[in-house]
């Protein structure tokens, strides 16, 4: 009886491992797959959201920036949303992206605050503050106000975003040569990303006043 209890263990020990535990170990595998491949599209998603505040950043603190310089500017911008994607904010909606050197797809604001005001386009070159000839603004984002939520959806990733644009005005104290650094708008935006090609794009965002930037 015993002899025979001990070669069944035995057996059953036997399958055990060259079943159960290497299907263990493939799943911890798979899953830190997973993460990596998760934390890799955030750290992707963290340069998408470095490109839009380093647009709607004055370059030239000093001197402020040409207005060939704020097309360029204006370009970068729209170059980490879709064709088709949608901004709204409390003077109204802007739907696709337009081009700065075009008034067709670029118009100035329709004055339609509940409706659409014209393309991301018009928000930028028109109504975006960090982006008017006239002001020399910075816009500075904490990183604990940064939210990204990739998933993986039948092999399609897309992202919940949140992130927040405290901008200040840097032109310089005559008296202290020294940059004022006085806020001027605060901003947080609520949105949704997609990978496009290869490429993290927003899709869509809503902006919204926010406060101080409590962690």
């Amino acid at each position: 009886m015993k002899a025979t209890f001990k070669k069944r263990y035995t057996r059953l020990v036997a399958l055990l491992a060259v079943g159960i535990i290497p299907t263990i170990g493939a799943a911890q595998a798979s899953g830190s797959h997973n993460d990596n491949n998760r934390l890799a599209q955030m750290a992707e998603l963290e340069q998408l959201h470095a490109t839009f505040h380093a647009a709607v950043s004055v370059h030239d603190p000093v001197n402020g920036d040409s207005s060939d310089v704020i097309t360029q500017r204006i370009r970068q911008a729209l170059s980490i949303w879709t064709e088709d994607a949608e901004l709204t904010t409390a003077g109204g909606n802007y739907v696709g992206k337009g081009d700065p050197d075009n008034p067709v797809t670029c118009p100035e604001p329709s004055g339609d605050t509940s409706g659409t005001q014209g393309t991301l386009c018009t928000f930028f070159k028109y109504v975006a503050g960090g982006l008017q000839q006239t002001n020399k603004w910075v816009s500075l984002s904490p990183a604990y106000k940064t939210t990204f939520v990739p998933v993986n959806d039948d092999g399609r990733w897309k992202s919940s975003v949140y992130f927040e644009c405290h901008y200040f005005d840097v032109s310089l104290d005559s008296a202290t040569g020294q940059p004022f650094w006085t806020a001027v708008s605060h901003v947080g935006l609520t949105g949704e990303a997609k990978k496009v090609n290869g490429r993290w794009l927003l899709t869509y965002a809503s902006a919204s006043t926010v406060g101080v930037p409590v962690p």
